[in-house]
C-alpha cells in the first residue's frame, strides 16, 4: 500500500471516529426522549377532546425536537379551538419538515390542510393615523408590528385583539377589535395624550430637569447656634440645680446665715439665668435653621448673602441679621 493510500485511509478513519462521537451528542442536544413523552401526553389529551390542554404539550415537544408528526398534531388542535392563523403556520412548517424527513403522507396532508385553511383566515390591517410619529411601537396582542407590517392585511386568529401604541412622548393608547372567519378589518391607531415636560436647569422652561438649589448658610449657622445654646442651657441648668440643692442645705427656711450659703444662692441665680438664655438661643437658632431650609435656598434680592448673628445680653438673647 502506498504512503498516499495509507494517509487517506487514516484520514477517513479519523473522520469516521469524529462523526461517531459527535452524532450522539447532537441527537441528545434536542432531548428526543423528552420530546416523545410530551407528544404522547398531548396526543392522549387530544384524543379525549381536550385540545386546549394538549396544545402546551405539543408546543413543548416541538421546542425539544421539531418533528413533522408533532407539528400536524399541534396544527389540528389549534384549528379545532379556532386558532386558525397559528394552525396555518404549523401546517406549513409540518409540510417543510415532512419533506426533510421524507414522509410523503404527512407532506401531502399538511399541504392539503394549509391550502383549505388559508382562504378562511380573517385579515387585520393596522394603519397609523395621520400625524402619528414614526417612532411609536405598535403591538397587536403580544406581537410587535414592524414598519413593513403596518398598513398591510395580515392573517390573525378569529376573536378579540388588542392594539396598543406606545411612544416616549405620549401616554399609552389602545383599542380592541374583533375578527371572524373570512373577515377583513382595518383599524387606524392614534397616540395617547402628550406627556408633560420638565423644566431645563438653565432657563426653567420645559425640556429638562429642574435646576438644583444650594443649601443656605442660615441652615448651618442656625442649627449650629441652636446646638450650642442647647448644650450651654442643659449644662448650666444642671449646675444651677446643684447649687439650689446646696442652698437649701446651707440656708434652711430660705435664710442664709453663712457666707457659703450666700455664695451658693448667688451662683445658682447666675447659672439659672445663663441656662435660660442658652435655651432661648437654642430656640432662636433652630428657628433660623428651619427658615434656611424652607426659604433660604431662594435667591436674595440684590444678590446679598443671608447672614444671622445670635448673642446673649444681660436681659436675655439678641438676634439680628439679614434674611
Amino acid at each position: 500500500m502506498s504512503l498516499t493510500t495509507r494517509r487517506g485511509s487514516a484520514a477517513c478513519a479519523l473522520l469516521v471516529a469524529v462523526v461517531a462521537t459527535t452524532l450522539p451528542r447532537v441527537a441528545l442536544a434536542g432531548d428526543a426522549a423528552a420530546a416523545r413523552e410530551q407528544l404522547i401526553q398531548g396526543y392522549n389529551l387530544s384524543q379525549q377532546g381536550k385540545c386546549l390542554e394538549a396544545i402546551p404539550f405539543f408546543k413543548e415537544s416541538v421546542r425539544l425536537e421539531a418533528k413533522a408528526i408533532t407539528l400536524i398534531n399541534l396544527a389540528k388542535c389549534e384549528e379545532a379551538v379556532g386558532k386558525t392563523a397559528d394552525a396555518l403556520g404549523h401546517w406549513v412548517d409540518a409540510r417543510a419538515k415532512a419533506v426533510a424527513e421524507g414522509s410523503t403522507a404527512i407532506e401531502e396532508e399538511a399541504a392539503k390542510r394549509a391550502k383549505a385553511l388559508e382562504p378562511k383566515l380573517p385579515k387585520l390591517t393596522v394603519r397609523l393615523a395621520k400625524g402619528v410619529p414614526a417612532n411609536v411601537e405598535v403591538r397587536r396582542d403580544d406581537v410587535v408590528l414592524g414598519a413593513v407590517s403596518l398598513g398591510r392585511p395580515l392573517p390573525v386568529n378569529p376573536g378579540e385583539h388588542v392594539i396598543t401604541v406606545r411612544s416616549p412622548d405620549h401616554e399609552e393608547w389602545s383599542t380592541k377589535v374583533t375578527t371572524i372567519e373570512l373577515d377583513t378589518v382595518e383599524v387606524e391607531v392614534q397616540v395617547g395624550k402628550a406627556r408633560p415636560k420638565s423644566a431645563t436647569p438653565e432657563t426653567g422652561t420645559p425640556g429638562g430637569p429642574p435646576a438644583p438649589t444650594s443649601t443656605s448658610p442660615l441652615v448651618y449657622a442656625g442649627f449650629g447656634v441652636g446646638a450650642a445654646g442647647l448644650a450651654v442651657g442643659a449644662i448650666t441648668g444642671l449646675m444651677a440645680l446643684g447649687k439650689a440643692s446646696a442652698t437649701r442645705t446651707n440656708c434652711p427656711d430660705q435664710r442664709c446665715t453663712t457666707q457659703d450659703g450666700l455664695d451658693d444662692a448667688r451662683t445658682g441665680q447666675t447659672l439659672g439665668t445663663i441656662s435660660t438664655v442658652g435655651f432661648i438661643v437654642a430656640g432662636v437658632g433652630t428657628a433660623v435653621g428651619v427658615y434656611g431650609l424652607v426659604w433660604g435656598g431662594k435667591k436674595q434680592s440684590g444678590g446679598a448673602t443671608p447672614a444671622v448673628y445670635v448673642g446673649a445680653t444681660p436681659g436675655g438673647a439678641m438676634l439680628k441679621g439679614t434674611f
